[in-house]
């Protein structure tokens, strides 16, 4: 009995998977802004790289003093 079920679950996974069911994984994505997300990207690798150069300053104006 357990089988069938499985088999039935399967198989409609698969009809969505394969494309039978459009809207089966929009909400996954419902929130998703592909510019804003851009945006956002951008500004994190920007103030890793801030981070990154203030701390090299703050090495070499430490070797400066010493």
């Amino acid at each position: 009995m357990g089988n069938i079920a499985k088999c039935a679950r399967a198989t409609a996974v698969m009809s969505k998977v394969k494309g039978g069911d459009p809207f089966a994984f929009t909400a996954r994505f419902l929130g998703y802004n592909e510019a804003t997300e851009g945006i956002m990207a951008q500004q994190r690798e920007a103030d890793l790289r801030l981070k990154q150069i203030q701390a090299e300053r703050a090495i070499r104006l430490q070797r400066a003093k010493a």
